[in-house]
C-alpha cells in the first residue's frame, strides 16, 4: 500500500530525480517509503505542508522563488524548490519559522533569488533539506548530509539541528518529513566556496577560479529520443565543474602558451577542498598579501625571450624555445607558485612529541597554538616548512581565523613564506643522470660511474673525514690521456623530505633570476679504495697514512657556468680553477653572489649547466701528487637576498 501510494508521485519527478542518491542508512524501506502511521496521516506533499502553514510563509515565499540549479551556472528554467518539494523525491525539511527571519534578511534572500540564485540555494534552501526521512525519535545523534553536502548534527536528545532548536517535529508528508526550526541552520563555506563566492579574495579568486572547467556530462544526463540524424538528445543535461588545482599534485599544460612549462602544480594529492568531511588549515592571502608577495617575487621570475631547450634536438645541437609571451609566462608562474603551497592537512603534520610515537594533531589542538610545537609543517603538495634562525614557521598563520565547514582558514594581510621557500637551494646529487648529454664528447669526455660509500658502515672514516650524500658519489675518469670533462645540469634532483631535519623546504630547487653562492662538493679519491673493497681497512684510522695517500691524489680542475644572458646562445663564465687537497670531503665555494639574469623556474627543458674539467698540468701529474680522476658528490646553489654585495 505504502509503495503504491508513493509511486503515483514518480510521474512528477523531473529535476528532483537528479538529487536522488543511495541512502546511507541500513534499512532502505524505513527511509524511502512512509511507515503505516505516516501513510495514514499524510495527505499532502512537503510543499503543500509548508505553503499552507501560517508560521512558514516567509520560508515558503523564498522556496517558490528559489530556482533549482544543476551547477552554479546552469539554473533550470521554471523549476523552483516548490516543484522539488512537490515531487516524488523523499526529503526531510527543517523549515525556519517566520519569527526567525528579520524583515531585512527576508528581503535579502528574495533579492538573491533574482541576482544570486545559486548562493541562495546553497546557503539557505539546501542547508535546510536532506534526502530521505529523518524522524525525531530515540536518542541517536546523527550527522546529516544536507542537499548542499554540508554535514549538520541532528541531536535527537537536545532536539536540535546544528544547535538550532526544533519547535514542531515529525510532521508527515507524502514525500517526506517536516520539522520547524526556531532559527536558521548556520551556513559555513568550504574553502573552495569561500574563494569562489565570498568576494573577500578577488586576486586569489581570479587565479584559482580561472582553473575551473565546466563540461557537459553525458553519463549523468537523462537521454531522450535520438534526433532525425540519429544523434542522442537529452531530456535533462548535467554539467560538471572541475578545478585543476584541486586534488592533484600536477597537471599538464593546456595551452600553447604553457607548452614550455614543467607540469603545472596543484594543491596536492588528497586535497579536495570541496570535501566536507576533511580537516584542513589553509592560508588565504588578502589582496594586500597577494600583491606584496607578487611584487617581492617578481624579480626572481625574469624570463628571457628565448632559451636553449636542453632536452630536445639532436646531440650536440639545441632547439631554441621562443614564440611565447614573457610577461604572461612570468604572471602565470608567480601566481601558480603563490597558490599551490597554501593548504595543510592536519592529519599529515608530524605528531606532537615525536614523529613516530607522538600524539596526532586534531584541528582544535592545532589552531589553539597555531601548531607552534610542530617540528615542521608539511603542506599537501609535499613541501616541508621549518623554522630557521631568523624566521618562525608559525608566522604563516598570523591572520584572521575563519571557520570553514572543512577546517579553518587564516586570512592573512602579510605574506609570511620565507624567501628561501621560493628561491630554494638547488641541490644536484651528482650521478650519471645529472650530466648533460653524457653520450656526447662535446659535453662529456671520459668515463664515469657512481660509487657507493656507506656512511654508517665506514663511520670511522666518515665521521672524521666527511660523509657523502645519500651514501654515494660520482667518479669521473679520464679518456686516455685527456682530462675528464662534463656538464652538470643545474636543476635540483633531490626532493628534500621531513626526515632530513636540516632542510627548510621540500621541493626541487630551480635556478631563478637572482644571486647565488655556488658550491661543488668534492670527495677524496681514496674513498674509492674503500668503496671498491667494500670494507674499511684499519690503516685508514691512521691520520699520517691518510695524509700520505691524499698527497698522491690531489686534484686541479676548472669550473665554468653556461647560462642564458639574453644572447642568441648561452654564455659561459670565465673559468675558476680549484686546487683540491683531497684530504676530506670538502664543500668548495666556486662563485659568490653570481647573478643569473634570467629565471629557469617552472620551465620544462631549460636549465644552466656547470662545466667541470680537470686541469692538472703534466708536471702536476708527474711530480706534484695530482691525478686526473675527479670524485664529485654534489653541486649546490644557495640563493641570496638582492642586497648582497656583488663579487669584485
Amino acid at each position: 500500500m505504502a509503495k503504491r501510494k508513493f509511486n503515483k508521485y514518480l510521474g512528477t519527478m523531473t529535476i528532483g530525480a537528479l538529487i536522488m542518491a543511495t541512502p546511507s542508512c541500513s534499512d532502505y524501506d524505513d527511509h524511502y517509503f512512509p511507515t503505516l502511521d505516516e501513510e495514514a496521516n499524510a495527505t499532502e506533499t512537503l510543499w503543500e505542508k509548508i505553503s499552507t502553514d501560517p508560521n512558514l510563509t516567509r520560508f515558503a515565499d523564498i522556496l517558490q522563488h528559489a530556482q533549482y540549479y544543476k551547477d552554479d551556472t546552469h539554473p533550470v528554467a521554471n523549476y523552483t524548490y516548490a516543484d522539488v518539494l512537490s515531487s516524488g523525491q523523499v526529503c526531510t525539511v527543517w523549515a525556519p519559522e517566520n519569527d526567525y527571519f528579520t524583515e531585512e534578511e527576508y528581503k535579502k534572500w528574495l533579492e538573491m533569488a533574482k541576482t544570486n540564485g545559486y548562493n541562495l540555494e546553497q546557503q539557505l534552501v539546501r542547508n535546510h533539506i536532506a534526502l530521505w526521512r529523518h524522524n525525531l525519535s530515540g536518542t541517536e545523534i546523527d550527522t546529516i548530509k544536507m542537499f548542499n553536502s554540508k554535514n549538520l548534527i541532528f541531536d535527537r536528545v537536545e532536539e536540535t539541528l546544528e544547535g538550532v532548536k526544533i519547535n514542531r517535529k515529525n510532521i508527515p508528508a507524502l514525500n517526506g518529513v517536516l520539522h520547524t526550526l526556531k532559527g536558521k541552520t548556520p551556513f559555513e563555506y568550504n574553502f573552495y566556496e569561500y574563494i569562489k563566492y565570498s568576494g573577500e579574495l578577488p586576486l586569489l579568486h581570479e587565479f584559482f577560479i580561472g582553473k575551473d572547467t565546466t563540461y557537459f556530462n553525458p553519463n549523468a544526463s537523462i537521454e531522450g529520443l535520438p534526433d532525425k540524424n540519429g544523434n542522442p538528445t537529452y531530456v535533462d543535461s548535467i554539467y560538471t565543474t572541475s578545478n585543476l588545482l584541486i586534488n592533484s599534485y600536477s597537471y599538464l599544460p593546456r595551452t600553447n602558451q604553457e607548452k614550455y612549462m614543467s607540469v603545472l602544480k596543484g594543491l596536492g594529492g588528497g586535497s579536495n577542498i570541496q570535501q566536507e568531511d576533511s580537516m584542513y588549515i589553509m592560508i588565504l592571502p588578502s589582496d594586500a598579501a597577494w600583491t606584496e608577495a607578487y611584487e617581492r617575487l617578481k624579480p626572481l621570475y625574469n624570463y628571457a625571450p628565448t632559451y636553449e631547450n636542453r632536452n630536445k634536438g639532436n646531440v650536440g645541437t639545441t632547439e631554441t624555445m621562443k614564440d611565447y609571451n614573457v610577461d604572461s609566462l612570468m604572471d602565470q608562474n608567480i601566481k601558480m607558485d603563490l597558490t599551490y603551497p597554501l593548504l595543510f592537512n592536519i592529519h599529515k603534520q608530524p605528531k606532537i612529541g615525536g614523529y613516530e610515537n607522538g600524539t596526532p594533531w586534531t584541528l582544535e589542538t592545532f589552531i589553539e597554538t597555531k601548531g607552534d610545537t610542530a617540528e615542521y609543517f608539511y603542506n599537501t603538495y609535499g613541501d616541508t616548512i621549518r623554522s630557521s634562525e631568523d624566521w618562525n614557521k608559525t608566522e604563516l598563520f598570523n591572520g584572521q581565523r575563519i571557520k570553514m565547514s572543512n577546517g579553518y582558514a587564516y586570512k592573512v594581510d602579510k605574506w609570511a613564506f620565507p624567501l628561501d621557500y621560493y628561491m630554494a637551494p638547488v641541490i644536484v646529487e651528482v650521478t650519471g643522470g645529472a650530466y648533460y648529454y653524457q653520450s656526447s664528447d662535446k659535453y662529456y669526455t671520459g668515463t664515469g660511474q657512481t660509487k657507493s660509500f656507506s656512511n654508517s658502515g665506514f663511520a670511522a672514516v666518515a665521521d672524521k673525514y666527511g660523509k657523502v650524500s645519500r651514501d654515494n658519489f660520482y667518479l669521473m675518469k679520464p679518456k686516455g690521456t685527456t682530462h675528464p670533462k662534463g656538464e652538470i645540469k643545474l636543476h635540483g634532483n633531490i626532493r628534500l623530505t621531513p626526515t632530513n631535519k636540516s632542510d627548510v623546504t621540500g621541493h626541487y630547487g630551480e635556478v631563478m633570476s637572482g644571486k647565488y653562492d655556488i658550491y661543488i662538493v668534492m670527495v677524496p679519491y681514496w674513498y674509492t679504495t674503500i668503496s671498491e673493497k667494500g670494507e674499511l681497512d684499519s690503516v685508514f684510522y691512521d691520520s699520517l697514512y691518510v695524509d700520505s695517500v691524499a698527497g698522491k691524489c690531489k686534484n686541479k680542475f676548472k669550473v665554468q657556468l653556461r647560462y642564458n644572458n639574453g644572447a642568441a646562445s648561452d654564455a659561459t663564465t670565465t673559468a675558476v680553477e680549484i686546487d683540491y687537497d683531497a684530504k676530506k670531503v670538502d664543500t668548495i665555494k666556486v662563485l659568490e653572489n653570481f647573478k643569473f639574469p634570467y629565471s629557469y623556474k617552472d620551465l620544462r627543458f631549460c636549465y644552466p649547466t656547470m662545466i667541470v674539467q680537470g686541469s692538472a698540468t703534466s708536471a702536476n701529474l708527474r711530480n706534484g701528487g695530482y691525478i686526473r680522476e675527479l670524485c664529485i658528490d654534489q653541486v649546490i646553489l644557495r640563493g641570496k637576498e638582492e642586497d648582497s654585495e656583488p663579487q669584485l
